[in-house]
């Protein structure tokens, strides 16, 4: 009698392995009991109407998996495991109306995958889905659980990866990264407008303060003006009679943000225009119209003088005046 040739050791001493699983295209793998769960299997080409994937697992889901395992008991009846009882993992395609939250999440699952079936994985007389299709769906369920459970468990700290008086790391600071040029520019702008504001309300302050005590306002209009000469006789006021090229004063007058050392100048006096405001002048106020700006001041002899230039430390307020005033008469050189 020939013997039967014994297949030869795998070099130094290591074990063979065994072929890799292939599904089979066409029809759905079978999958006994004890391989639940630690291989996946692909399901037959045409199975879906549309790409069906398990979604992700919410964290309750997983915690109650975790605490609850799904499986279902099997007993042997032949055999030398005859009476023995198996754990089964599984996972649940129905459940009771009064099952826990995270176990009818899982069902609904079930009902997805199945509205995404062709014909071919259901019971052409009940409608209900093929047994060889649930087993398929729980192995690849059960691994699906599985591997989010792992990347929970992953994510939380062991107890013991740390002594239990061990003081906490402190906290590496982070050297913040320069914004992008687009930011850089937008802040400058912001930067600027927000100048510009605190400078419009700063003159606005200014434009109601009270007047300066005497002790240190200087005497902007002299208690006993001086005899009338030459010079000052332009500023003669005429009682009652308001120069017509003038008219313009009055509108400065009657805005409400005219400081009161300028209140008691009237309509009819006849002002100076000189270029620059003068030297003897101490106080001046500075109108803005729409398109163009005056200062207006009083010199030592007590004239109104009205310019177009002064310097920036004599002004003491600024009004603004409606639009289509009218403006006053161009300097004289």
């Amino acid at each position: 009698m020939p013997l039967v040739p014994q297949p030869l050791p795998s070099p130094l001493g290591q074990a063979s392995v065994p072929p890799k699983h292939q599904c089979s295209p066409p029809s759905p793998c079978m999958i006994r009991l004890s391989e639940i769960g630690k291989c996946y299997h692909a399901f037959p080409r045409g199975t879906f109407r549309s790409r069906f994937a398990p979604p992700a697992v919410p964290r309750s889901v997983l915690n109650h998996v975790d605490a609850h395992p799904f499986f279902w008991s099997w007993t042997m009846k032949a055999g030398p495991n005859a009476g023995k009882l198996f754990a089964v993992p599984t996972v649940p395609t129905s459940c009771p109306k009064d099952s826990p939250k995270a176990v009818m999440w899982i069902v609904s699952i079930f009902h997805a995958f199945k509205s995404q079936l062709n014909p071919q994985a259901l019971d052409q007389a009940t409608g209900r889905v093929l047994p060889a299709y649930i087993k398929l769906y729980q192995n690849n369920m059960l691994m699906h659980l599985r591997a989010q459970l792992a990347h929970l468990r992953a994510g939380k700290p062991s107890p013991s990866a740390a002594p239990p008086h061990a003081a906490p790391r402190s906290a590496v600071p982070k050297t913040p990264q320069s914004p992008p040029d687009v930011i850089a520019e937008l802040q400058k702008e912001v930067a600027a407008l927000r100048a510009e504001v605190q400078a419009l309300w700063l003159l606005h302050e200014a434009s109601v303060v009270p007047p300066l005590s005497p002790r240190t306002a200087p005497t902007v209009v002299p208690p006993h003006p001086p005899s009338p000469s030459a010079a000052s006789s332009m500023s003669i006021v005429q009682e009652g009679v308001a120069h017509p090229d003038h008219q313009w004063l009055q509108a400065v007058i009657d805005n409400k943000y005219c400081p009161p050392t300028f209140k008691h100048i009237d309509s009819s006096m006849v002002p100076t225009y000189p270029l620059i405001i003068p030297e003897d002048v101490q106080q001046v106020l500075q109108v803005i119209y729409e398109a163009d700006v005056r200062f207006v001041g009083f010199d030592s002899n007590g004239d109104l003088c009205v310019a177009i230039r002064s310097p920036a430390e004599l002004i003491v307020a600024a009004v603004v005046v409606q639009a289509g005033a009218l403006l006053p008469p161009p300097p004289t050189y």
